[in-house]
């Protein structure tokens, strides 16, 4: 299962956005259902009822809690165990046979994450400045036509800026470097969760830093350009064609809210040319350049753990 991305913590939407009704994800290629029981905890199942194969999300709540199939009212709990099988002798069923398929969850940054491996979930590793209370976030999310790897190569791609975001932020710090003939130069230190970078001009003041987290959140850091934010983007496969791009954007200092239209509005900006690039990124076939080195870190990660392929780059 998971194909896509197996064996990691993937945060899929805002808790808040789970109500008094399932709700229904796609995480990497799974159909998955979410809700909240009795107590406000958020379960994971399987969008398939292990007796007839319905959406389980096209069910309801009960009174206690579970999620009620819509096709023969077969009653779920958070951990998948059936826990009421309707016009049936209870006598005659053995309920622990019925369970319907579940996943781990946790709230964190007020996110609902899952755990897409199998046996005992992994721990969790991410930033401080995801373990801050669930409400002093803000979070937006939106579905792209492209594949995840593609979305986290843009966000580590520095060099961008100037051109994709030209009518935006990306005129004011591109502009100067063209005009004085800058390089772009990178100090890249590896993490034992990804890597560090901090991007820079060669011969003017500027740059700012970011931080891959294995498998697909970038922590972007404008300290040098005394902007008090963290953005954490994260690319989040649904399909081999589809990613959500969720952003959860962090103000250090609180009256820096109002700058939230300065980093949604230019995301159409990178939409449009990441939903032209085709598939995901390729092993061979892309030309390269000293300027990729972040983006190639990415790469030689991506084929050796995730598609599993020998990396010549």
């Amino acid at each position: 299962m998971f194909d896509l991305l197996p064996d990691f913590w993937i945060p899929v939407i805002s808790a808040a956005e789970i109500g008094n009704t399932p709700v229904a994800v796609e995480l990497a290629g799974e159909r998955l259902v979410l809700f909240r029981n009795s107590t406000d905890d958020i379960g994971a199942l399987l969008d398939r009822c292990p007796h007839r194969g319905a959406a389980l999300s096209l069910g309801h709540i009960s009174a206690k809690g579970c999620l009620e199939c819509p096709y023969h009212g077969w009653q779920f709990d958070q951990n998948g165990n059936c826990t009421h099988v309707p016009l049936n002798n209870p006598n005659a069923l053995k309920l622990s046979r019925l369970a319907a398929v579940s996943f781990p969850t946790r709230i964190i940054a007020g996110l609902v994450w899952i755990f897409t491996g199998q046996g005992k979930p992994k721990t969790i590793n991410i930033p401080t400045s995801l373990m801050g209370a669930h409400n002093s976030y803000f979070i937006h999310h939106e579905v792209w036509n492209a594949h995840w790897t593609r979305l986290v190569e843009n966000a580590l791609d520095y060099v961008h800026v100037p051109f994709v975001h030209r009518n935006s932020f990306g005129g004011e710090i591109g502009e100067p470097a063209i005009a004085a003939g800058s390089f772009a130069k990178f100090q890249i230190v590896p993490t034992e969760q990804g890597i560090q970078v901090f991007s820079y001009y060669h011969n003017i003041k500027s740059g700012f830093a970011f931080e891959w987290y294995q498998p697909n959140l970038v922590v972007l850091k404008f300290d040098e350009m005394g902007m008090p934010v963290r953005i954490h983007s994260f690319a989040i496969p649904i399909n081999q064609h589809q990613t959500r791009y969720l952003l959860v954007i962090q103000f250090i200092d609180p009256d820096a809210i109002s700058m939230i239209h300065e980093f949604i509005e230019p995301i159409v900006e990178d939409r449009v040319v990441v939903e032209s690039q085709n598939g995901e990124i390729p092993l061979i076939g892309e030309a390269n350049v000293p300027t990729d080195q972040p983006t190639l870190s990415f790469r030689r990660w991506y084929h050796q753990a995730i598609s599993r392929q020998a990396v010549p780059i």
